[in-house]
């Protein structure tokens, strides 16, 4: 099983040195580490034969530039985010569909030991080009009710990847303390989506794939609050297609859009 370490500068779960290449997470170990500090870091999670190939699943796909919250809109900003984005729903890739079983049975298990009423994972892999200035400091959920993103999990998938090529996860956790974690590949970086967190600048094409543990209702209830309080009554299709609408009808429309930028 995996060893929960506490070091200065990060809490980690580490491998044994005799670990086989797939083994199942250590989800109680996880659960400990989140419920004290926010978050938890497990190191060659899921073996290196998975990340080699989801990786390759990953750059395969094809990527739109990202927008960034404005208000209730969302915008292209290079100033703010600089990445491209791919949302993986649709795919029929080998490698993401067991990513796709791995998340859900984490999240599972993680919404039974930490309570997080979550019903519902989505999933969107990042590449940011060498020379890419990140993503500036954010939260993927707001940090008061309703709150419809519970967990953001992201497994870096950068074999390429060594000290002093930046492009690390700068997370403020739930102590105060401010954590800079490296985008090794294979490791999983799972945090309360409520945390603030940013994309240091990169010296090489950095790629990750995010899971979100979500509650839809609440999800649902946060957009609406959203658009509320900018006394905005239209919503707008997460996928850039440009298709506003009710929330419910934006809600069926995104079941089915297949946009790429």
């Amino acid at each position: 099983m995996a060893q929960l370490v506490e070091s200065a500068a990060r809490l980690e779960i580490t491998p044994p040195q005799d670990a086989p290449s797939v083994r199942p997470l250590d989800v109680d170990a996880i659960a400990r580490a989140i419920a004290a500090t926010g978050y938890c870091v497990v190191d060659d999670a899921l073996g290196a034969a998975h990340a080699a190939e989801l990786g390759a699943a990953c750059r395969a796909v094809e990527k739109a530039p990202a927008t960034i919250q404005e208000g209730t809109d969302r915008v292209k900003d290079m100033k703010r985010r600089d990445d491209s984005v791919a949302f993986l729903k649709d795919s029929t890739a080998p490698a993401v569909a067991r990513h796709r079983q791995h998340m859900e049975a984490l999240r599972l298990e993680l919404d039974g030991a930490l309570k997080l009423n979550t019903d519902a994972c989505s999933f969107m892999c990042a590449q940011y080009a060498a020379g890419a200035a990140g993503y500036v400091k954010h939260r993927d959920s707001a940090p008061t009710r309703p709150s419809g993103r519970k967990l953001t999990a992201i497994y870096y998938l950068n074999p390429a990847w060594r000290p002093g090529f930046a492009g690390e996860l700068r997370l403020w956790d739930g102590c105060g303390t401010v954590r800079v974690l490296e985008p090794r590949n294979g490791r999983l970086v799972v945090f309360r989506s409520s945390l603030e967190h940013e994309v240091l600048p990169t010296k090489i094409d950095r790629l990750a794939l995010t899971t979100w543990f979500f509650n839809r209702l609440e999800l649902g209830l946060e957009l609406i609050a959203e658009r509320r309080a900018a006394k905005q009554d239209d919503f707008e299709c997460e996928r850039g297609c440009g298709f506003r609408g009710a929330f419910a009808d934006v809600e069926r429309h995104e079941g089915a859009c297949k946009y790429v930028a």
